[in-house]
C-alpha cells in the first residue's frame, strides 16, 4: 500500500461515521483531497475510498434487517454515488504521464497473464514464481509515479531477479521472451 493508499485508509478510519450526513462526509473528501498536488494522487486517494466504503456497505448489507429504510444503506449509497462522481471528473483531469483506470487495469491484466505464462512453463521452482508474483503486486502499489519512472522500476526490478539468480539463466530466455511479448502492451 502507498502512501496516499494509507491516508485514505486513515482518513476512513477516523471520518466515516461521525454522525456526519452523507452530504459532510463527501464534503470533508472533497477538502482532503484538495491538499494532493496531482490530480494522480487524488484518484488513488478516493479509489481507496470507493473500495474500503463499498467493502463496508456490502458487509452491513448482509446483515441489514431494513434494507429498503436504512439509513446507513442510503449514507453508503449516496456516498459511493457522489465519490464515483468526483472520480470520474478527476479522471477526464488525468496528466497524460500518469495512469488512468484504464491503464491501470490493462496493466494489472498483463502482469496476469505474465504470472499465469510463467505458471504454465512450470519453472521448476515455486520460489521464483511466488517472487514474479510479489514484486508484481507491489508494482501496483506504484501506480500514483508517473508512467516513465513506473516503468524503470518494472524494467529494475526484472532485471535485478535475473542477475541475483532468483530466475536461473536456464529460465531467464523464457521469462524475457514472455515479458518481450507483454511488455509494449504494459503501457499501451
Amino acid at each position: 500500500m502507498n502512501i496516499v493508499q494509507n491516508q485514505a485508509k486513515e482518513f476512513l478510519e477516523y471520518s466515516l461515521f461521525e454522525g456526519y450526513s452523507y452530504k459532510t462526509f463527501v464534503d470533508k473528501v472533497r477538502s482532503q483531497i484538495y491538499d494532493y498536488r496531482k490530480v494522480s494522487h487524488k484518484i488513488i486517494f478516493i479509489e481507496t475510498l470507493l473500495v474500503s466504503i463499498k467493502v463496508e456497505y456490502d458487509n452491513h448489507y448482509k446483515v441489514c434487517s431494513d434494507k429498503e429504510n436504512c439509513s446507513q444503506n442510503k449514507f453508503y449509497e449516496n456516498t459511493l454515488f457522489f465519490l464515483q462522481e468526483d472520480l470520474e471528473d478527476l479522471e477526464e483531469r488525468i496528466s497524460p504521464e500518469d495512469f488512468t483506470s484504464f491503464e491501470k487495469k490493462g496493466i494489472n491484466e498483463n502482469l496476469e497473464k505474465i504470472l499465469n505464462e510463467l505458471n504454465q512453463i512450470k519453472l521448476g521452482q515455486e520460489l521464483t514464481y511466488e517472487d514474479l508474483s510479489k514484486e508484481f503486486e507491489d508494482l501496483k502499489d506504484l501506480y500514483f509515479l508517473n508512467k516513465k519512472h513506473w516503468s524503470q522500476i518494472f524494467t529494475g526490478k526484472l532485471t535485478e531477479m535475473v542477475a541475483s539468480g532468483v530466475i536461473s539463466e536456464a529460465y531467464s530466455k523464457k521469462i524475457i521472451d514472455l515479458i518481450s511479448e507483454n511488455y509494449d502492451k504494459l503501457l499501451s
